[in-house]
């Protein structure tokens, strides 16, 4: 499973038969959390489909940039934290998540491990036991919060997106129908 690509964000160390991992574990039993879930569980798993997968498979390095903000290549790192297009979804649930950190780690260790560290960050939204021992030694209770928190965080980021380019779609559906006015 180590050479698997799509696996890289996932703690394969924890994937044993009969143990369910923490995106599973943690979640309680209600729909609209089985659904954050799955979103989550595609970032887990390298399914979540970005503008860097899609190029992959059309071979066009155009369609690597961003249809939200247009200014850089959609890759993960992009889509969790940094795009600005989805900036707000990002900021509703963000802070809960540093401060989760922060107090099970301090500030200090804060700054010494996310400033700049955009890698290790998309790493904890995305499978924090990956880090949990080794660099940020979180306790089961932070592991679960931030396990929580990062199920909403990656569900509105996906729904805030899914809304832009439906809008976006219906926009380039108007204008093909409404070329505008013709002197």
């Amino acid at each position: 499973m180590q050479e698997k690509s799509t696996l890289k964000h996932c703690n394969i160390q924890i994937l044993k038969i009969h143990e369910v991992h923490p995106v599973w574990r943690t979640l309680p039993p209600i729909t609209y959390e089985v659904k954050k879930a799955n979103i989550k569980a595609r970032f887990l798993t390298g399914t979540y489909l970005l503008q860097e997968h899609i190029q992959r498979f059309n071979g066009n390095s155009d369609e690597q940039k961003c249809l939200l903000c247009q200014i850089e290549q959609e890759d993960l790192i992009h889509f969790l934290l940094r795009c600005p297009a989805s900036n707000e979804q990002r900021q509703k649930v963000f802070p809960a998540l540093k401060q989760a950190i922060i107090c099970n780690i301090g500030q200090n260790k804060w700054h010494e491990h996310f400033t700049g560290n955009k890698e290790l960050l998309m790493q904890v939204i995305i499978d924090s036991s990956k880090v949990r021992e080794t660099i940020l030694i979180l306790n089961e209770e932070t592991s679960t919060e931030i396990e929580r928190i990062s199920r909403k965080l990656c569900y509105d980021l996906h729904c805030g997106r899914t809304l832009l380019h439906k809008r976006m779609a219906v926009a380039r559906q108007f204008e093909a129908k409404d070329p505008g006015c013709k002197d």
